[in-house]
């Protein structure tokens, strides 16, 4: 039975691996995707401020013309964070949020999918707490043809398109976040994120 188990998992990592070099060998054309561009740079009419990068954030950068961008928007009561990561073919500059929020000492008190009221879009949202601070967190990933809240089904839409469209996108993971004391707090976050995605959801 042990054999069994352990000739499958050859001839899977055998599959995997005899795909990858299939799929690196093939000729692909750049598709246009989405870039860091498409973000407004205000909302309510307010104008944003970027932000600059940390010496962690710039190690990060992908090889393969990858950009980190973190803007801040003022509206009205509300401050609002976008931290908005552009990359092509690596995947380890978009990680989901959480590791990065994590690893700053933050706790995860809450977590999952929730629809964007009339953006027909779907987003991941946390809830997180440090120092007696609580901050919403909404976040996705989108290459311009495909949207989603799922790390998963980001990397699956790339591996598709590239097996079966012979395309590479451009991908930004949209990260936007503000701090969190009750559910008015979420209204004004869910509008700030219609403003700021939904416009270039439909273009």
């Amino acid at each position: 039975m042990a054999q069994n188990i352990h000739l499958r998992l050859i001839l899977l990592l055998a599959l995997a691996f005899a795909l990858r070099c299939a799929l690196t060998a093939r000729p692909v054309r750049l598709a246009a995707g989405y870039t860091l561009d498409r973000l407004p740079v205000e909302m309510g009419g307010q104008p944003a401020v970027d932000l600059p990068l940390s010496p962690f954030e710039v190690e990060l950068l992908a090889p393969d013309g990858g950009k980190i961008l973190q803007r801040r928007y003022d509206s009205g009561p509300q401050v609002v964070w976008l931290a908005a990561v552009q990359s092509r073919t690596d995947w380890r500059v978009q990680h989901p949020p959480q590791i990065c929020y994590t690893a700053q000492g933050w706790r995860i008190l809450e977590q999952g999918g929730q629809a964007l009221p009339e953006s027909g879009l779907r987003v991941q949202r946390m809830l997180v707490e440090k120092d007696a601070r609580q901050r919403l967190v909404y976040y996705l990933y989108t290459d311009g043809r495909h949207w989603t809240s799922s790390y998963f089904w980001r990397i699956f839409h790339a591996l598709s398109d590239r097996a079966v469209r012979a395309a590479v996108s451009t991908w930004v993971m949209v990260q936007i976040s503000t701090p969190y004391t009750s559910t008015e707090d979420e209204a004004r976050l869910a509008v700030a994120a219609r403003e700021l995605l939904f416009p270039s959801a439909r273009p």
